[in-house]
């Protein structure tokens, strides 16, 4: 495999329209670093940027939330498990639905298809200014590292900086591979988790049988073997985490209502598990694949807009067209199975590594036709300013969100269903869809942005804007 292979040639490209006409030229054809004189490593400035990544960055971290709210204000087992809490009623199941077909597994392909894109813009413009980019792109994700780190184990155990961060320096290595090679081995890596999660699924499965028998040999009188009691224990300690009693429900409830203590003594040892073992054995893999197929989409053009509009078209009804009857299709398999824990773990990867990658990709190509063709209008300005500052309204999300659920705040934690959870997510985005260019009229990043790139390039950033 030739790592170091410069991308294919390409097909000559339309022009952006509307919107996208204030990009940058970027060169596909070569990564090689011109032989300039060495210039300052410094951030983007406003004129540079790529409005079509500003959009899909804002587009997509509003949607998050979508996700994130129901891992907020439920407990874990309601929020994964959506027969727990409202699905009998109409609008709870309304709401669930459009969630599932359109956010669910979706909005985390797009973040990591943007890390992707944004890794190889960062590197080009570093190597381009005479600059080091492993040595730029190493501090930053140190520093992206550090900050996800006090978000995920201080403020809320949901974050996904850390392991982007991790992520981030692995697909370093593959900037210079040809956009076929990176897809490829996306293909690969998405395989991975794949094996794993069915290899855990009939493992469970066998503790679930033998859990079944044990309890049946309770009931006859028998002894059980060491081998029984241990399955059985296991088991139901996954029941009690997936399925659990009214009185377990409410004893989780209690806890995220209760002080900040009690809040971290739960969280802290939760979301170390995740980074020990679920990200290295599972969603690690994929969010690696997810920016290698960012940077590919980079490479060809599609991410910046530089395509025609008839490739967005078909490519929107070819994604849509498949990955949205799929997720429909998995969406009634699950709700007939009763959401079935194994059931879940067996199907799963159709969410992940099929429908939430293709219809991620139609949101993709909608959202870049919509910018060019002018279709958000007045929108378009606040989502590319929320997508300028995805890092502070990401972590603002947190900071709101913990505040009316958690005990230290309003104590809502299990106190709303899904419908008024949505009452509250349109709530949020239009508090970010406000604030976001408001801010941005004084300041050149968001307080987060200038926050990284200050300690991403050793230096305190201007960040004031200077009139005249």
């Amino acid at each position: 495999m030739d790592h170091e292979a410069r991308p294919d040639n390409e097909e000559q490209r339309e022009q952006p329209q509307g919107i996208m006409t204030d990009t940058v030229a970027v060169d596909d054809e070569t990564d090689r670093i011109p032989a300039l004189p060495p210039v300052p490593a410094r951030p983007v400035t406003a004129t540079e940027r790529l409005v079509s990544l500003d959009l899909l960055r804002g587009f997509a971290v509003l949607g998050i939330l979508l996700i994130n709210i129901w891992a907020y204000a439920l407990p874990f087992p309601a929020a994964m498990n959506p027969r727990l809490i409202g699905l009998d009623l109409g609008w709870d199941r309304v709401v669930y639905a459009f969630v599932h077909l359109f956010a669910y597994t979706k909005m985390m392909p797009i973040f990591g298809m943007l890390f992707g894109a944004g890794l190889i813009l960062f590197t080009r413009r570093v190597e381009e200014r005479g600059g080091r980019s492993g040595r730029r792109w190493f501090a930053r994700q140190w520093w992206l590292l550090v900050i996800g780190l006090v978000h995920g184990y201080l403020l809320w155990n949901g974050d996904i900086l850390v392991p982007y961060a991790i992520c981030g320096l692995i697909a370093y290595r593959a900037r210079r591979w040809r956009p076929r090679t990176l897809v490829m081995l996306a293909m690969l890596l998405m395989v991975v988790p794949k094996v794993g999660m069915q290899g855990l699924a009939v493992f469970l499965d066998g503790v679930r049988t033998t859990a079944v028998e044990a309890d049946a040999a309770i009931v006859a009188g028998d002894t059980l073997t060491i081998d029984q009691l241990e399955k059985q224990e296991m088991w139901h300690e996954t029941v009690a985490t997936w399925d659990p009693t009214r009185q377990e429900f409410d004893d989780l409830v209690t806890i995220m209502r209760g002080s900040y203590g009690d809040i971290l003594g739960r969280a802290a040892p939760e979301l170390l598990v995740m980074h020990l073992v679920m990200y290295p054995l599972g969603f690690g893999w994929n969010i690696v694949g997810f920016m290698l197929v960012g940077m590919a989409l980079f490479k060809l053009g599609v991410i910046q807009g530089e395509r025609s509009d008839g490739f967005y078209v078909r490519l929107a009804i070819g994604c849509y067209g498949t990955g949205l009857p799929a997720a429909w299709w998995m969406m009634g398999w699950i709700d007939a199975h009763h959401h079935d824990f194994i059931a879940m773990i067996r199907i799963g990867f159709i969410s992940v590594e099929v429908t939430g990658p293709l219809v991620a990709l139609g949101h993709i190509a909608l959202v870049v036709l919509a910018g060019r063709r002018g279709w958000l209008g007045p929108l378009a300005p606040r989502l590319a300013a929320a997508g300028r500052m995805a890092f502070t309204n990401y972590l603002t999300q947190t900071l709101v969100c913990t505040a009316i659920f958690f005990g230290p705040g309003f104590g809502l934690f299990g106190a709303l269903d899904r419908t008024a959870l949505l009452g509250v997510v349109l709530a949020v985005w239009v508090l970010q869809l406000w604030w976001s260019p408001l801010w941005l009229g004084h300041f050149r990043f968001g307080p987060l942005e200038w926050l990284w790139r200050s300690l991403s390039y050793g230096s305190r950033q201007p960040l004031r804007i200077t009139k005249g």
